[in-house]
């Protein structure tokens, strides 16, 4: 089995060991910084390990200067970046590479961030592309990025063998693992604070003290779901599967972390009884994490888990690193806000209308108006009225609708949508109308006018109408496009090759 680390002193085992073929990319925002830690990787190369180094010229006269005579690989195949390509030869990296005998051992690449081109989801592509070539060659890839842009997404994080940035940001060098996985498991979601000494990095000795303290003592349960795909990152992690077995273990727990998924805020009841049922039994020392799935629960709803002894409420959409680094604020915290007597009581106040989406004028102002009639001011809501752009089809506007929580609802009357929005405050009206459209509001309608009760709204015109909208969807016919024929040529990758 390959064994070699990542050229850090200090930096634990389970942060720098690369043990198995596959992809490594480190992002870097100094080009000066990218030379550093390739000679230090260079330097720390066994000599007999088939060793291939592919850079610019100047740079490669200059990393190879800053490695000692009597250390490194013996033999170092060196290939040349052509220059001005502006990333357009990178789709046919591992193409030249085999076609140039490289396949074993370990490639370092130096690559400015500039150079890779591609679009967010080609460069994702790519990226998982090159960690199946190395796999299934044996091949160890060491990709060394340097610029402003972080290339690769976060998301990638576990689908490749390592993912690294290493940034300055007021005087300090921080290195953030957004996975890397080798012998010992997968890492992800930890930051190391460094130092440079004699030229080469090293961990801060606070910096390991923390990571080691972030560890939960008494380890991680959590729902499969609230991993979204992803593998545990250590063993101590128990992942349950259903939903029931997940509680009923919970119910026995008194320490370490717990972490749930909520994908609809209709689960908001169950959900909220069971974290007051779990801090009302298990006491303050219980970690409690609820993962969202979807962005789906209100401020007020989350604010609701929060009060019924949930410590976090994780957003959604946040990469795995960000969810793990999150998690390990939690060792350490004790739940104490005040407990909840009544939970039933709390649940009538938070408790949406139970309808959603597009309803008849009838339907809708009967359950708004309930929801008016019945509040003491306590939780905010917005009564829109938008009239429809002169000359949009009302049935286009309707299906640009985009409700999926439960007591936002909405209705069409006398060319106006009127929308209703539970639990929503006015600072965060706007980006509820960015989430209830598919397409930005002001392309739909004339105007977005607040009403502050149902009797600003023709409360007879509304009763009269019973009629639901019925949207007819067509089927999308197939694009026309234009025939032509695309010729590719193989233009070389490489500009020279020669042993050192």
């Amino acid at each position: 089995m390959l064994s070699l680390a990542l050229a850090v002193k200090h930096l634990p085992r389970e942060a720098a060991l690369v043990s198995e073929p596959g992809l490594y990319w480190v992002s870097l925002t100094k080009r000066n910084d990218m030379l550093l830690l390739a000679a230090s990787l260079l330097t720390a190369l066994p000599a007999n390990l088939k060793t291939t180094l592919v850079c610019a010229d100047d740079e490669q006269d200059e990393l190879l200067a800053m490695v000692p005579d009597e250390a490194g690989p013996d033999q170092i195949s060196l290939f040349s970046l052509a220059p001005g390509r502006r990333g357009a030869d990178l789709k046919w990296l591992t193409a030249e590479l085999g076609r140039s005998g490289v396949n074993t051992g370990v490639l370092l690449l130096l690559l400015p961030a500039t150079r890779v081109q591609m679009k967010g989801g080609r460069k994702k592509a790519w990226a998982l592309s090159l960690q199946v070539w190395a796999s299934r060659h044996g091949l160890t890839m060491l990709v060394l990025c340097h610029g402003q842009e972080q290339v690769l997404p976060a998301t990638l994080a576990g689908q490749v063998n390592g993912l690294l940035r290493l940034e300055r940001n007021d005087n300090s060098i921080q290195l953030r693992v957004d996975g890397w996985r080798n012998a010992l498991g997968l890492l992800a979601g930890v930051d190391y604070e460094l130092l440079l000494k004699d030229g080469r990095f090293a961990v801060r000795p606070a910096s390991v003290a923390q990571h080691d303290s972030a560890h939960n003592e008494k380890g991680v349960l959590i729902q499969r779901a609230a991993l979204e795909h992803m593998p545990a990152p250590a063993a101590d992690w128990q992942i349950m599967e259903p939903e029931e077995d997940f509680w009923q273990k919970a119910i026995t727990a008194s320490e370490g972390t717990l972490v749930a998924a909520v994908e609809s805020n209709e689960e908001l009841t169950v959900l909220a009884q069971r974290i007051h049922s779990l801090r009302r039994f298990r006491g303050p020392g219980l970690r409690l994490a609820i993962r969202k799935l979807y962005p789906c629960l209100r401020e007020v709803e989350q604010d609701l888990l929060l009060q019924c002894g949930a410590n976090l409420v994780i957003p959604s959409g946040v990469s795995h690193a960000q969810f793990l680094s999150l998690l390990h604020c939690l060792p350490g915290q004790r739940w104490q806000r005040p407990s909840v007597g009544d939970i039933e009581q709390l649940l009538r106040r938070f408790q949406p209308p139970a309808a959603s989406g597009l309803l008849s004028p009838r339907e809708f102002y009967r359950y708004v108006d309930g929801v008016f009639r019945a509040a003491s001011g306590e939780i905010p809501h917005q009564l829109l009225a938008l009239p429809l752009r002169l000359g949009l089809n009302a049935e286009l506007c309707l299906s640009q609708f985009n409700l999926r929580r439960q007591g936002d609802l909405a209705c069409l009357l006398d060319d106006s949508c009127y929308l209703f929005l539970f639990a929503c405050p006015d600072e965060a009206r706007e980006a509820a109308l960015a989430n209830a459209f598919h397409l930005p509001w002001q392309e739909l309608f004339s105007e977005c006018r607040p009403l502050f009760d149902t009797k600003m709204l023709p409360r007879q015109r509304f009763e009269q109408d019973q009629q639901r909208p019925a949207l007819a969807y067509e089927t999308p016919s197939e694009p026309a496009f234009a025939s032509r024929q695309r010729h590719f040529g193989r233009r070389p990758f490489y500009l020279n090759v020669r042993e050192q």
